[in-house]
Order: C-alpha cells, then sequence, then structure tokens
C-alpha cells in the first residue's frame, strides 16, 4: 500500500504518529511499518496535537492491533480538523 498518495499537503506536508502508548518499541514498529507504506521517514512525528494538521496532511493513530490512518480534507477557521479514514495497517 502506497500512503504517499494520501500525502497532498505541498507545503508543509506533516505525518503525526499518535501512538496511545509510552511503548517505545511499537513506536518504532509504527514507523518502520509507515515507512515501508510510501511515508519518507523525516515527516513522521509522534504529535497528538491535530489542530497543527492543514488540509492534505496524515494522522496515525495506534488502535491495537491496528495502525488507522486518517487524511485531513477540511480544517475550519475555528480549528476544527476534518478527517476521513484512508487505511488501516496492522501492526
Amino acid at each position: 500500500m502506497d500512503l504517499s498518495q494520501h500525502l497532498t499537503n505541498t507545503q508543509n506536508p506533516k505525518v503525526f504518529l499518535a501512538p496511545n502508548t509510552s511503548d517505545q518499541e511499537l513506536v518504532e514498529r509504527a514507523k518502520k511499518v509507515l515507512v515501508d507504506s510510501g511515508i519518507r521517514a523525516e515527516l513522521i512525528q509522534v504529535n497528538y496535537d491535530m489542530q497543527q494538521l492543514d488540509v492534505g496532511d496524515l494522522n496515525v493513530s495506534y488502535e491495537p492491533p491496528d495502525l488507522v490512518v486518517r487524511s485531513v480534507y477540511d480544517k475550519k477557521a475555528s480549528g476544527i480538523v476534518k478527517m476521513k479514514s484512508v487505511a488501516m495497517i496492522k501492526l
């Protein structure tokens, strides 16, 4: 699966990984899976602040046993970020 096609923010693309765990081994595995799925490693950051995402960015959360990848399709002036699920990846 090539997730890079869902990363459409051409100005300053971001991929936020929100693992909801302090297990560093799991975080590293998640990063590796994302890289194997076409995301450049330098774009991936552990960050829970969805307000920093823009249209075309990706948010990845860990919902055991899967990574759920969501694409930002709208951001309101009030700061509300709207996302749609684009992939589920087994860890």
